[in-house]
Parts: C-alpha cells; structure tokens; sequence
C-alpha cells in the first residue's frame, strides 16, 4: 500500500491559500482514477481557483507489456480532454502534463500533451527525449524536468550519501532502471549498489552522477546545473531540494531562500 498525501487536495490546499500562483498536480497516476470524478474534481478546482491548476499524469509502473500500459494511459488522457470540452463557459481545461522517461512515451505523448515532465536525468538524455518530441508537432510543446539537489547541514559527505541512495531507490524500479539505461548511468549506479563502503567510508561521486544531480551546491554551481538544462531545452527547470529525515526546520528554509535568490 502506497503512503503519502493525495496530490490533487495538496494543490487544492496551495488553490485555496493563493490568489495568482498555480499549482501542479505532480504526477498523477491516470489510470487509477475514474474518468468521471476526476473531470469533476479538476472542473471544480478550476472554477474555484480562477483556473490555476496544472494536471499533471503518467502511467506509474508500466508492468509486463509497457507499450501497451502507454497506450491505455494515451487514450485515457484523450477521453479526458474530450470530458474536459464539456466545462461551462469560464472554466477552463487545466494544462496536461505528460511524465516520460524515456524516448518511446516522449514521441507518443508530445501530439496530446501542452508539455513533457522529465524527472532525474542528465541534459543529455533530455536534449534526446525533447528533440524526438518536437519532431512530432509543429507547435510549441513545453519541457519540464524535476532537477534533484540534495542538501544535509552534516556536510557534503552526508547529502552525497542521501543523493546516491536515492540514485539505488529509484533504479530499483523497473521504468527508471530501463531510464538510466539509456542515459548511461546505470553501470554506474550498479558499482554503489555491489560495493556499500561509501555507506560509512571515504568516497567520489562519478561525473556521470553529478551530471544528473548535485549535493549541498554551491551557488555557481546551482546555476551552471540549472543553465545545462536550459541549454538542453529544458524550458521548465523544478528544482527539487531533498533532505535528510530529521533535518533541522531552520536549515531547510535558509536553504529554499539562498536556492531562490541564486536564481
């Protein structure tokens, strides 16, 4: 059983406390949701927010037969839109947001998507995945990836070894492992995986890491990360600040600000 919070009432709660900002739904996993009650639940958030809200969807795991699972997922966003032409006048159809790791979902998802959302990976295998998808439209499609920085008031040492555990969760399931294939990194990961003295001794994160992810960055060093991205064509850069369980409040906040005054 999956814990956490509903992701559309945490966009709801941000709808309902602001008057200009939007707010995205993250990823939702489309299929999992009746067609009927989520048009309803987005026309409500739409009309009581003055349209603010930005869907975002994807297939979560994409199990034995992915191109299959695409295919339903795309055909659920297509019955969607449809349902979502049905608002009264005033209520507008939310922004779509497609999540897609790798090339194959990026080129099936670009003709029915306002964007692409890319999570975890380098600016070259977004320069790929962006480039496949602007062959499939002529129109503009925007280009959002989560960039994940990963922060710890114990030191560099300590938000490295929070980096590269997040790196080991997330290949460990099957759509982000076939991801990291494709971007190269997965041989990598594989080493930290086999080998667990980085876990309490001295270690060097690779190159083909710190392309993907920082830890405790410096200034500079956030906005050449941002800027490689943008050069990518990566139009929608999210910064995306880890921390260990326990941090301190306090150094979380200093940190969010000093991440939004370098940028």
């Amino acid at each position: 059983m999956r814990t956490g919070y509903e992701s559309l009432e945490i966009a709801s709660s941000i709808l309902a406390l602001t008057k200009r900002v939007r707010s995205g739904s993250g990823v939702i996993r489309l299929l999992e949701h009746d067609l009927q009650l989520l048009t309803r639940r987005v026309q409500t958030l739409q009309a009581l927010s003055s349209n603010r809200l930005v869907l975002g969807v994807g297939t979560g795991s994409p199990g034995p037969q992915p191109g299959e699972t695409v295919s339903a997922l795309l055909q659920r966003l297509d019955d969607l839109k449809k349902a979502f032409g049905e608002f009264p006048q005033g209520v507008k159809p939310p922004e779509i947001y497609v999540a897609a790791l790798k090339l194959g979902i990026a080129k099936r998802a670009a003709s029915m998507a306002d964007g692409l959302l890319l999570n975890f990976c380098s600016p070259q295998h977004a320069s790929k995945l962006v480039e496949a998808a602007r062959g499939e439209r002529s129109e503009r499609i925007d280009f959002a990836c989560y960039l994940k920085i990963f922060y710890s008031s114990q030191g560099l040492e300590s938000a490295q070894r929070l980096m590269l555990q997040e790196f080991l969760n997330y290949d460990s399931t099957p759509q982000y492992h076939e991801m990291f294939l494709q971007d190269g990194t997965a041989k990598t990961i594989s080493l930290f995986r086999s080998n667990e003295e980085w876990k309490s001794g001295p270690f060097e994160v690779p190159e083909q890491i710190l392309r993907v992810s920082l830890a405790n960055a410096l200034t500079e060093e956030l906005v050449q990360y941002v800027k490689s991205f943008r050069q990518a064509g990566v139009t929608l850069p999210v910064l995306y600040p880890y921390f260990p369980k326990n941090e301190d409040p306090g150094f979380k906040a200093e940190t969010v600000k000093e991440i939004v005054k370098s940028l």
